[in-house]
C-alpha cells in the first residue's frame, strides 16, 4: 500500500448536487451509462483525504469485481449535502452510497451512538476486534429494517483529541472550561462527568466561537484540527484519545434492489475490502498529523493521564445502552 499521506485540504461544502445529471438517469441515484450501472457515492472531506482515498478504492474494486458492469462516481466536499442530507438521500434512493459518522444518523437509529461513547473503545486494535466479532450485527440489521439502508463496511480509525484556547497540561487544568459538544445528551453528560461545561455550538461556527471566547475548548480528529486551523484559535492540544472513530460506508437498499442477486455480493465484497484499506490509510494519516501539529508556531501537544475520566464513564455507558436497548452489545464490547 502506498503510505504517502496526501496533504489535507480545507473542507468546502458546496451544496447539494443535482443527481440526475450525474447518474445518467432521471430515476434516482443509479443509472446506466455505456451499459454500466453508475452508483453515486459521497463524503464530506476534501479530495485526497482518507475518506476520499477509501471511497475511490471502493469504486476501483467495484468496477474490477463486476467487470465494469457497475461503476461508482465519488463526490467529495459535501457535494451531495451534509451527512444528514446524504442519509436522507440513501433512504429515498437519490444517493446510492456514502460515508457517515454514528452521530449523523443517531436521529434515525440512536443505538448506533454506542460507537461514539467516550473511552469505550480503547484503541484501533479494540476497534478491529469489535468489527470482527459480529457484536454489531443486530444493530446493523436494525438500521436496515428501520431506515432502508445498509452498512457495507467501516472506514475511520482517527482518534479524537481535545484542544483549548488557554494553556493546559493536565485534565485538572481544564476543569470548568466551556467546551463545545455535538447536540447529544449522552455526550453532554459524558463531558459534564469529566468536569467540563458542555455547550452546543454549530460546527461551522466553532472557529469563531473559540476565537471570541464563547467556548474555551473543543474536540476533534487531527485531520479537522489541521484542515480547519483550529490550532490557531486553540493552540493547546491535549492527547485525550477519548474516541476511536467508526465511520460507516453505507448503501441504499433501493440500490441493492437495482443491482440484483448477481452483482450485490460483488459490491459487498468490494465494500469490505475498501473498509480495510481505508482504516489502514486513516490510521497512518492520523498518527502523522498528530505528530506534526506541534510544528505550528505556538502550538503545544501534551499527552495526559485520563484514567480519572475513564473511571467515570461506565455508569453513563450503561445508562444509555439500556435506554437504546443495546446492553448486551455493550457487555460484549467490555468483555473484549
Amino acid at each position: 500500500m502506498n503510505k504517502r499521506i496526501v496533504k489535507f485540504a480545507t473542507l468546502a461544502a458546496v451544496g447539494a448536487l443535482a443527481l440526475t445529471g450525474c447518474s445518467g438517469s432521471d430515476q434516482g441515484g443509479s443509472g446506466t451509462k455505456d451499459d454500466s450501472i453508475v452508483l453515486i457515492a459521497g463524503h464530506q472531506l476534501a479530495e485526497g483525504t482518507p475518506f476520499d482515498q477509501g471511497l475511490k478504492k471502493f469504486a476501483e474494486l467495484v468496477e474490477e469485481k463486476t467487470d465494469g458492469r457497475v461503476k461508482v462516481e465519488v463526490k467529495p466536499n459535501a457535494q451531495l449535502g451534509n451527512e444528514t442530507e446524504m442519509f436522507q438521500g440513501l433512504e429515498t434512493g437519490t444517493v446510492d452510497a456514502g460515508i457517515f459518522a454514528p452521530g449523523s444518523i443517531a436521529e434515525y437509529y440512536p443505538s448506533i451512538t454506542l460507537l461514539s461513547m467516550p473511552y469505550l473503545v480503547e484503541d484501533r486494535d479494540a476497534r478491529d476486534q469489535i468489527l470482527e466479532s459480529g457484536i454489531l450485527d443486530s444493530i446493523e440489521q436494525g438500521i436496515t429494517d428501520k431506515t432502508g439502508t445498509e452498512i457495507l463496511s467501516y472506514f475511520g480509525g482517527s482518534v479524537r483529541q481535545m484542544f483549548f484556547t488557554e494553556p493546559a497540561r493536565s485534565i485538572e487544568d481544564v476543569e470548568g472550561r466551556l467546551f463545545r459538544v455535538q447536540p447529544s445528551e449522552m455526550l453532554t453528560e459524558s463531558y459534564q462527568a469529566m468536569g467540563l461545561e458542555p455547550t452546543v455550538i454549530a460546527y461551522n461556527e466553532l472557529y469563531n466561537a473559540l476565537e471570541s471566547g464563547v467556548v474555551n475548548g473543543a474536540e476533534n480528529e487531527a485531520v479537522f484540527i489541521e484542515s480547519q486551523k483550529f490550532y490557531e484559535a486553540a493552540p493547546n492540544i491535549l492527547l485525550t484519545q477519548h474516541e476511536v472513530t467508526f465511520r460507516m460506508l453505507m448503501i441504499s437498499s433501493k440500490t441493492w434492489d437495482k443491482l440484483g442477486d448477481e452483482l450485490t455480493p460483488l459490491v459487498r465484497e468490494a465494500g469490505e475490502e475498501a473498509g480495510v484499506f481505508a482504516r489502514d490509510v486513516e490510521g497512518i494519516a492520523d498518527e502523522e498529523l498528530i505528530a506534526s501539529l506541534g510544528d505550528h508556531d505556538g502550538v503545544t501537544v501534551t499527552k495526559v493521564d485520563t484514567s480519572a475520566w475513564r473511571a467515570k464513564m461506565e455508569p453513563i455507558w450503561e445508562k444509555y445502552a439500556e435506554q437504546w436497548g443495546v446492553s448486551e452489545e455493550l457487555k460484549s464490547i467490555e468483555e473484549l
